[in-house]
């Protein structure tokens, strides 16, 4: 039985080297593909000497016929686009995924030729092939967080200008000069998109669904039903801001109250490891039955198991939703 599954895991290690090899070749050397790139990169170019606002790294420029078809039929692919977007990161989707089989791929390559036990093998290539999405997450999260805090410094802002007599959409593109990334990108974004045609609605929905922050579904929900209904604005944009900052005031309390079970989760999680380093430097024959045995390498299955189960459990005891 173990000698089918390395057949079918080398089987499969080959033709994903292969995948991608075809990959970058018809991503970076087919001539056709470097025409398309070229014209999308000369378009580009030419409209952000027009508007440097336009053609950010919400658009991503490299597209192929592959990207187009999962866009249409797999929602998987749309949602890491919208994380890459969240993210602000100048890369594709189609990238992203080649980046992850190359790396699932080259563990499971490594793996094979060191006769790593299959089951455990799989499990540490799976996980090495998600670090670019949990990069990304950790990016975006960190952006939304940057984001949700300087948002009521911005409706302050916008409600000053709506007393000064402005427009709403002229408040709204002076936040996106006068504000630093990622309120001024995000907000400059909303600006143009105006400006080009977009309705107010569509362009204010598309800011929410770009940054994932529950104040600012607030915000978009109250200037949504403003719109229709009409009503005090300025008075209204108080109001939010005024409860935003309460809201940033509890969470940084609640952050204080639970950071012994965020520093219990990072020493208990971290533990692990840095026992096997210290017994690996001290008594490498102690500690390498582990990987060399089949029983060892069971237990090793088993303690990744526990301790991702663990974690999660201790990041759901400390994570309070606000």
């Amino acid at each position: 039985m173990s000698i089918v599954l390395t057949s079918f895991f080398v089987f499969m290690a080959v033709v994903l080297i292969l995948t991608l090899l075809y990959w970058v070749w018809s991503n970076f050397f087919d001539s056709r593909t470097k025409a398309k790139k070229e014209r999308l990169h000369a378009i580009h170019a030419a409209v952000h000497a027009s508007d440097p606002g336009i053609g950010s790294t919400r658009f991503p420029l490299a597209e192929n016929e592959l990207e187009t078809w999962l866009r249409a039929h797999s929602r998987t692919f749309v949602e890491l686009e919208n994380l890459i977007k969240r993210a602000h990161i100048r890369l594709t989707a189609g990238r992203v995924i080649g980046l992850m089989l190359l790396l699932f791929a080259v563990a499971m390559v490594f793996g094979l030729l060191h006769q790593v036990n299959l089951w455990l093998l799989f499990a540490l290539a799976v996980a090495l092939a998600n670090l670019p999405v949990l990069w990304l997450s950790q990016k975006a999260s960190k952006r939304g967080k940057a984001f949700g805090e300087k948002l009521p410094e911005a409706l302050d802002y916008i409600s000053r200008a709506l007393r000064a007599s402005h427009s709403l959409n002229s408040a709204i593109a002076m936040v996106g000069k006068e504000f630093p990334d990622p309120i001024g990108t995000e907000f400059k974004m909303i600006s143009d998109k105006i400006s080009f045609g977009i309705s107010f609605k569509d362009a204010i929905r598309e800011l929410a669904d770009g940054i994932k922050s529950r104040d600012l579904n607030f915000f978009v929900v109250s200037i949504l039903i403003q719109h229709e209904t009409g009503g005090n604005l300025t008075e209204l944009l108080d109001g939010l801001a005024k409860t935003m900052r309460a809201r940033i005031k509890l969470r940084g309390k609640i952050r204080t109250l639970s950071s012994e079970g965020r520093a219990s989760a990072w020493i208990l999680g971290s533990l692990p490891f840095v026992l096997a380093g210290i017994l690996m430097l001290a008594n490498p024959g102690y500690i390498s039955i582990l990987w060399t045995t089949s029983q060892g390498q069971n237990l090793m299955v088993i303690g990744c198991v526990l301790l991702f189960v663990g974690l999660v459990v201790l990041n759901r005891l400390v994570k309070i939703k606000v």
